[in-house]
């Protein structure tokens, strides 16, 4: 008798939900226009994420977009919780995007706050930007009917192991960046691309960087496109795999495949004025050579095209006011009293016009493929 009161005593799982019970949001997108949040959820059915071998999908797996609207963040989301039918679950959220009007409302640090209290979305997520429509963005698939996990919104690790031209950022990255003093925070900018591929003879749109919106919590700083940001894979620790271009007379000379770049940043300080000397270390092997080069002319090209990037990117990115390559950070960690009589303006920057002062690469060709490179004469094949 008493280990039978003893049992009903004991608590079930009465909170416990069935999983066929739920809709599981993967990504999410926020807009502000008017005044009114609006907020974008992606759904998927996970029994179609996962990839049986040696079976092909008939056809493109389903993707729901909710939109909601209200006052607040919370306000849309409860528009949204009024018809999505079955409890919908923000555990399994992997992209958080955010469009360009909502960084020019100074509203993304208000929505990382209320984001913060949904305890289920983790700081894990990847955290992007777009100018373009949230849901577009939101219901774009990648090849073979694959689901949008397999994209670049969900999965952009991939593609940047072979194309390392900017690093994707997860939200606790941003958070902590943000919070830095001296530190210049981005959000990578996805768009659409039309034209590129196709399935079948029918145009096919993929999701694609095209550049980077600058801001920290509380502040919005501007834009750069992708073009742009050339030199940004010589100065990032995250720099797996970049190409680099050579030219002769516009015509082109090499292709060079560099990887792991390393650099060095030596903050300098002359009559109240901040300047840098930047050192960049690069191994690199020849993927295309078009023209007849020594192994010394191909290194001394590779070194002055990557010095000329790294200045370019600078000089567009100062005329903005962003300091793209974190070089106050540099003077802030090893110098913060002469930092802080420098900094000025709302991003606390340090640089002018002449701060990036000398810039030595040195480029190591330590994979020449197939082609025999020589220190005088010719090179062959």
């Amino acid at each position: 008798m008493v280990a039978l009161f003893l049992l009903l005593t004991l608590t079930g799982c009465w909170s416990r939900y069935e999983v066929q019970n739920m809709n599981y949001a993967t990504a999410v997108g926020i807009d502000y226009v008017d005044g009114q949040y609006t907020l974008y959820v992606q759904l998927l059915d996970f029994s179609t994420v996962a990839k049986l071998e040696g079976q092909q999908k008939a056809e493109q797996p389903p993707v729901w977009v909710g939109k909601g609207e209200g006052s607040s963040f919370t306000e849309a989301a409860n528009d949204l919780y009024s018809t999505s039918q079955q409890r919908l679950n923000l555990g399994q959220i992997s992209a958080i995007l955010f469009s360009e009007r909502l960084m020019k409302e100074n509203k993304v640090g208000e929505v990382l706050e209320l984001i913060n209290r949904y305890r289920e979305i983790r700081y894990l997520a990847w955290l992007f930007s777009t100018r373009e429509p949230l849901e577009e963005i939101l219901l774009a698939t990648p090849f073979f009917r694959l689901p949008p996990k397999a994209s670049i919104l969900h999965n952009p690790e991939q593609s940047f192991r072979q194309f390392s031209i900017l690093a994707p950022v997860r939200l606790q990255q941003f958070v902590l960046d943000s919070n830095e003093k001296a530190r210049t925070s981005y959000i990578p900018e996805l768009s659409l691309r039309k034209g590129q591929w196709q399935e079948s003879n029918k145009p096919k749109e993929q999701l694609r960087y095209s550049g980077v919106q600058v801001y920290d919590l509380n502040n919005y700083y501007g834009r750069m496109d992708l073009k742009d940001l050339s030199g940004m894979p010589w100065l990032s620790t995250h720099t797996i795999r970049v190409p680099l271009d050579l030219f002769t007379e516009e015509k082109l000379a090499a292709v060079l495949v560099a990887e792991k770049p390393k650099y060095e940043v030596t903050p300098i300080v002359k009559l109240n004025k901040a300047y840098f000397d930047i050192s960049v270390k690069v191994k690199a092997g020849i993927n295309e050579l078009h023209t007849d080069l020594t192994e010394k002319e191909l290194t001394q090209m590779a070194q002055e095209k990557i010095e000329e990037q790294i200045r370019k990117t600078y000089q567009t990115a100062f005329k903005e006011g962003i300091d793209i390559y974190n070089l106050g950070e540099s003077l802030y960690r090893k110098h913060p009293h002469q930092w802080k009589s420098i900094a000025t303006g709302k991003q606390q920057l340090v640089l002018n016009q002449d701060s990036l002062r000398h810039v030595k690469v040195e480029v190591n060709i330590v994979y020449p493929g197939r082609y025999k490179l020589h220190e005088h004469g010719e090179s062959t094949s």
